[in-house]
């Protein structure tokens, strides 16, 4: 039905060009004889109307005292991290409380509230796709017709786009990535959908990046802001979509890109007659009148505003009835996000309150009655009439053939494909070399056995271990796709396990031809082909496992350690050694439901039945020996296998390779039911305010020190103040690159900074064609100044930043970079400078102060007073509240809050108080008010210590605005089209670009947002010419004039010297790097309890398997020596556990390294010695566990000698892992070659081929293996 909400004050848009997605598509498809039917103008029509009444979301809280990060109780409870269940103490809330509106065809509502959690539980909750968790009550109604979870449609009527951008395949190009999207809606034909796609390319303005990898933080592809318009444009492909839930769509955008989005959304909405809730975080008032209703939420998740987009309403419900236009000078969205939303409760009542009173209030009643009213009665409700016939676009063949045209694309561009196939081959000669010289004898005989034992275990290990990263970082991918109903989880899944067979195939191709005749292994053709079939079912076997445990799990790190204890228990019963008739009853059975007992049992019957074997020693009851000759089939008996005397040897072969696929089938098929329970538990959690809890270790004395209480009481940092003294000493001429300075000329250095780009910046495109960037940048910055870099996208602003911090080297770069008229040095400018990320790059483990405690101890020198500059960078950055809260990990949606974050990230590089600070979009990703809390926390810090500050921004609000002194732009291809001061409110600026246009700027208009909107109807050439040909470049030219006279006149300026080494020794770095690596690992349980847990259930049943060993007897000798063998194995559980944890940690080294906060060898080291206490504890545990029960020697020096050796191999093997971790790009190629190690240092470690019987070629490994 019709609503009355529009009021006359909402302005129509700006003309501007529908953005031509969904259903403009859908209609152009219409009369495409290869498009399926369309739905969507033909049942929705154009009069539905979606409304929510009383929408409220319980999220159950989580028990205490179950928090591993909780210093009092750190142990309790571990088993919740350990499985990948999140660990925070939680108390239950509602993320929304009691929401009612409506919304109708061509209607598009904002989505505006301080807290970014409740936000999007509330589209996630309209458009159906909360966690199950979650506990939904109230009614969502289409049309006056409740919908339920049992609308199926409903998900693809109603299309979402999260705020995530993590969840691409970074080695599909952006036209690939939405080709495949438009694939999943339609079965058109290729020229059809490529029209389509580029139509959505151009759209959101990205066809310019269409062959460029998405990328991601290991592989370089196209930009923030670009990435997410690619999220928003997967989410438009479907023709059926009718009602968007789009979260945070202009994050990463520039105002003006920001706006020109905005605008063709609204206008495509009605055009085609769609509708759409929209959350955003710092829209202008441009972009907010251009919705047609505005939905605002205060930080507990209750209602505080729905209706027209009138100010005056605004106005009088957030200010109260009382106020005046006075009291409302900044934008609307700092209206109804004021500061005492997010921090006072009585003032959220009281808004809640006023609203419900309103008359605005009154109408959003009176209309939801209506609406009720207006549905048809219950017998005639046809729901499904007005939602898609069909769950999914296209049919599961169809959608098997593009999945698997995809997965194909992925496994080609994947490295780790080709390793696969050279690690086969490089096995494949050695086995094949290292077994070639067996005789037909016992001694040859056995070897042969163990070649068939290893190819078993090898294939089986190796086959998980690289399928497990591979499915998670594909997982990601399908839960957000299959959640949007693009295709069926199931098929995806089938379509993985069609698309990997291939590779596995001929990895086992690979490994076998070249390894079995050069064994001299049964030679018939039957045989061979028996081997082969054998190898590739294991192969089967490994990766079936493998997704089973992505499906399974969580956390990557559990499945990797699942895995490797899964395969051993497989090999250990598997028949090889213990034979079957020695495996104790009690776990005899389980040799029953191993693979590796099938293949191995198979392969045996294969390669020996019917064979002679020739010098095997026969002992008779007298003592007598002789050399004999016996059956293959006398050989087997040895064995004890068994099956073997149930049927015919060809019979059991044939049940034996057909079980090795029944078990490939079955864990598949276990796989295809628990990944949709797994993406129902763990995909669309409700983030939370803050997830974290404040214990930290008192490493340092801590807050209520004296010197801290002393810089409390002296300390209070007012606007535009100077550095504060803190009691250092320097010598004259000398200064610190983390000191405070008393002289005054030490304490003003340097007053500039400067730019000259008399030329310009390229970067090499190709061999034939260079791409420029900027071009003749000169630009000026100045001391206890903020000057913001801003500019369209394409305009290099990123490069530009880059280059003068010195973290872009590639291409040629011309032009000079001065500090007070003198070329920057490379040497000391790590010393003066900060830089921080867009990215929070931050240990997860540490809490805020051990954080900036652990940086002031590597980067500051000894005669400052580290504690109290801590404190200081403390209550400059506000963090104080956030002091001992352990930082979290952000990626799973625990730690601190993000304006939290991004201040600690800033408060890093304050701690050695840099003379000049880069900052890379740091409201990015922010509210309103959480962007203005970071950027008045740079603005404190700028000003009490004398920085100079340049920091690049999107969508800065005209309170942020306004907090800078100097503006930057850039236009496209990096020319200037303003450098210099802003002015009093932005007055100089202002009138230079209202000067352009020849018209006075809007009244009330966010500054930012109109000088972007002006350079964008300049043509960049144009607009670079008239600002060099103005008094302001005269200006500009004139002072960096002056600053280079200075650097190089008949009197240069002479620098203070500069720190050029740090602070610490590298013994110093080693004992703060071992102190934080503890801190890390104890706080981590599923890397640090769980290779404990772990080893001590494995060894513990491995010492009950091999129990009742008689030493002093051959075979029981010969069992003994089998028990040590598989406890190598046991090592590699933590072996494989070490490698996520470190690949998750690199960015953190490569952020510290390149700042010079310590070495890359210190952290080696550190990272060494932080693992002993858990080595040895380790070794302890599994030595009581195992050696005992498989009654080992009991006198000192045996029980010594062990111990000492479990310790080393504990140590050397583990730090493989960390090497391979650092070396490698990803946890594939780092699990494999960790695997690898491990099978090449047992094959050469002398029992499944013994040194006599290695070519002589080989002897020498032994020398160079651990085991």
């Amino acid at each position: 039905m019709q609503t009355s909400d529009k009021t006359p004050e909402t302005p129509d848009p700006t003309p501007c060009e529908p953005l031509e997605i969904d259903t403009s598509v859908a209609v152009e498809s219409a009369n495409d004889d290869d498009m399926p039917p369309t739905s969507s103008e033909e049942k929705n029509g154009d009069d539905f109307v979606l409304s929510f009444e009383h929408l409220t979301v319980h999220v159950p809280g989580i028990a205490k005292n179950t928090c591993f990060f909780n210093m009092d109780n750190p142990i309790s409870n571990y088993m919740q991290e350990y499985l990948g269940m999140q660990m925070q103490e939680r108390e239950p809330f509602y993320s929304i409380d009691n929401v009612s509106g409506h919304i109708k065809a061509g209607e598009v509502c904002l989505v505006l509230g301080p807290n970014d959690s409740n936000k999007a539980t509330l589209l996630r909750a309209l458009c159906g796709r909360l966690n199950t968790k979650d506990e939904l009550y109230g009614t969502i109604l289409l049309n006056g017709m409740p919908m339920g979870p049992s609308n199926q449609g409903w998900r693809r009527l109603s299309p979402y786009v999260s705020a995530s951008d993590a969840s691409h395949s970074p080695v599909l190009t952006v036209k690939e990535t939405l080709t495949f999207a438009a694939q999943c809606h339609s079965t058109g034909s290729p020229e059809k959908i490529d029209e389509d796609v580029e139509k959505i390319m151009v759209a959101l303005g990205i066809d310019h990046v269409a062959e460029t990898v998405v990328g991601d933080e290991n592989l370089r592809g196209i930009s923030g802001g670009q990435k997410r318009r690619v999220t928003v444009g997967e989410m438009f492909m479907d023709p059926d979509g009718k009602f968007y839930c789009l979260e945070q769509i202009t994050d990463g955008l520039a105002s003006s890109d920001s706006l020109s989005l905005i605008e063709k959304l609204t206008n495509s909405a009605r055009l085609n007659r769609d509708a759409a809730f929209v959350s955003l975080l710092q829209p202008s008032d441009e972009m907010i009148m251009l919705f047609d209703k505005i939905l605002v939420l205060t930080a507990s998740g209750e209602q505080a505003y729905f209706g027209p987009v009138d100010r005056t309403i605004l106005r009088e419900i957030f200010l109260g009835p009382t106020a005046d236009a006075r009291e409302d000078s900044g934008s609307i969205a700092d209206l109804v996000l004021k500061k005492g939303l997010s921090g006072s409760f009585s003032g959220e009542d009281s808004v809640v309150k006023r609203f419900a009173e309103s008359p605005v209030g009154d109408d959003l009643a009176l209309n939801l009655a209506r609406i009720r009213a207006s549905a048809p009665p219950a017998r005639d409700r046809d729901l499904d009439s007005l939602l898609p016939d069909k769950k999914y676009s296209t049919g599961r063949w169809y959608q098997l053939k593009i999945i698997s045209a995809r997965r194909r694309k992925l496994i080609f561009r994947n490295s780790v494909t080709y390793s696969r196939i050279a690690i086969a081959i490089v096995f494949g000669v050695i086995i094949g070399s290292l077994f070639s010289s067996l005789k037909n004898d016992a001694i040859g005989s056995l070897a042969r056995t163990g070649y068939l034992f290893l190819n078993s275990f090898l294939v089986l290990m190796l086959s998980a271990a690289v399928t497990i990263p591979s499915s998670f970082r594909e997982r990601v991918t399908l839960f957000k796709l299959r959640s949007a109903e693009f295709f069926s989880g199931r098929v995806f899944y089938i379509a993985q396990v069609l698309t990997d067979a291939p590779l596995s195939i001929l990895e086992a191709i690979l490994l076998s031809s070249i390894s079995y005749y050069w064994v001299d292994m049964n030679s018939g053709a039957n045989h061979f082909f028996y081997f082969l079939g054998t190898m590739i079912g294991l192969e089967c076997v490994g990766q079936a496992l493998g997704r089973l445990l992505c499906a399974l799990f969580r956390k990557q790190v559990t499945a990797n350690a699942c895995s490797s204890v899964a395969i051993l228990l497989c090999g250990t019963v598997g028949g090889f050694m213990p034979a079957y008739g020695s495996i104790p009853t009690i776990l005899r059975w389980f040799s029953w439901f191993t693979p590796v007992s099938y293949a191995f049992e198979g392969m045996m019957i294969n390669e020996f039945y019917g064979r002679e074997l020739s010098g095997v020693i026969i002992g008779t009851e007298e003592g007598d020996v002789s050399l004999a000759s016996i059956s293959g089939s006398a050989w087997l008996s040895n064995f004890d296998l068994p099956r073997q005397s149930f049927a015919s040897a060809n019979s059991i072969k044939i049940f034996d390779l057909g079980m090795l696929f029944v078990f490939a089938l079955v864990y598949d098929l276990l796989g295809l039911y628990f990944i949709e329970r797994t993406r129902e538990w763990y995909h669309n959690q409700t983030r939370r305010p803050q997830a974290t809890v404040k214990y930290s270790f008192d490493l340092t004395p801590g807050l209520d020190s004296p010197a801290a209480a002393a810089l409390r009481d002296s300390k209070s940092h007012n606007s535009k103040t100077k550095p504060v003294d803190d009691g250092e000493k320097l010598e004259q001429g000398q200064i610190g690159s983390t000191s405070t300075l008393h002289n005054s000329t030490e304490a003003d250095w340097p007053q500039t900074l400067s730019a000259c780009g008399r030329k310009m910046a390229e970067v090499d495109k190709d061999e034939s064609e260079s791409l420029t960037l900027l071009q003749g940048v000169d630009a000026l910055f100045r001391r206890s100044r903020m000057c913001a870099l801003m500019g369209t996208s394409g305009a290099g602003k990123s490069t530009f930043m880059d280059v003068v911090a010195g973290y872009k080297t590639g291409g040629q770069i011309t032009g000079d970079i001065l500090v007070d008229g003198i070329p920057k040095d490379t040497k000391t400018w790590k010393r003066i400078m900060g830089y921080a990320e867009q990215n929070d790059i931050l240990n997860p483990y540490l809490s805020v102060l051990e954080t900036l405690r652990f940086t002031a101890s590597c980067r500051l020198h000894r005669g400052v007073d580290r504690e109290a500059r801590v404190q200081e960078v403390i209550e400059l950055m506000g963090l104080a509240d956030y002091a001992k809260f352990v930082v979290g990990r952000e990626l799973e949606g625990e730690g601190l809050p993000k304006h939290a974050r991004k201040r600690l990230t800033i408060a890093v590089q304050l701690v050695i108080r840099p003379k000049v600070l880069f900052l890379d979009e740091p409201t990015t990703g922010l509210g309103n008010n959480d962007a203005a809390l970071v950027i008045e926390a740079v603005r404190r810090s700028t000003d009490a210590m004398g920085i100079i500050t340049l920091a690049t921004i999107h969508q800065p609000s005209k309170h942020i605005w306004d907090t800078f002194d100097d503006a930057l732009l850039l236009a496209k291809g990096g020319r200037v089209v303003y450098m210099g001061d802003m002015g009093p409110k932005s007055e100089t600026v202002m009138s230079y670009f209202s000067s352009l246009t020849n018209s006075p700027p809007p009244a009330q208009c966010n500054p930012a947002d109109y000088i972007l909107g002006t350079m964008n109807d300049l043509e960049p050439m144009d607009a670079e010419k008239v600002f060099k040909q103005s008094s302001h470049h005269d200006s500009l030219a004139k002072s960096i004039g002056s600053v280079v006279k200075s650097g190089f006149g008949d009197e240069p300026q002479i620098p203070p010297s500069v720190h050029m080494h740090g602070p610490n020794s590298p013994l110093q770095e080693f004992f703060l790097l071992t102190k934080r690596h503890l801190i890390a690992q104890w706080r981590n349980p599923s890397y640090s309890f769980m290779r404990i847990t772990s080893s001590i259930g494995v060894s513990l049943y491995m010492g009950i398997l091999f129990s009742g060993s008689d030493i002093s007897t051959l075979s029981g000798a010969v069992n003994s020596i089998g028990a040590i063998f598989f406890l190598v194995f046991v090592l590699v559980i933590p072996m494989q556990a070490a490698v996520v944890p470190l690949i998750e940690d690199r960015a953190v080294l490569y952020r510290e390294t390149v700042s010079g906060t310590y070495s890359r060898l210190s952290y080696g080291l550190g990272q060494l010695a932080a693992d002993l206490p858990f080595h040895l504890l380790n070794t302890i545990l599994m030595f009581i566990f195992f050696y005992f029960l498989v009654d080992f020697q009991r006198n000192a020096g045996e029980m010594g000698y062990f111990l000492l050796m479990l310790f080393l191999s504990n140590w050397v093997i583990q730090s493989l892992g960390q090497l391979f971790a650092l070396a490698t790009p990803n946890e594939e190629s780092a699990n494999g070659l960790a695997g690898l190690s491990i099978i090449l240092s047992v094959i050469l470690m002398g029992f499944l081929i013994t040194v006599n019987a290695m070519p002589a070629g080989w002897t020498w490994g032994t020398c160079f293996v651990f085991s």
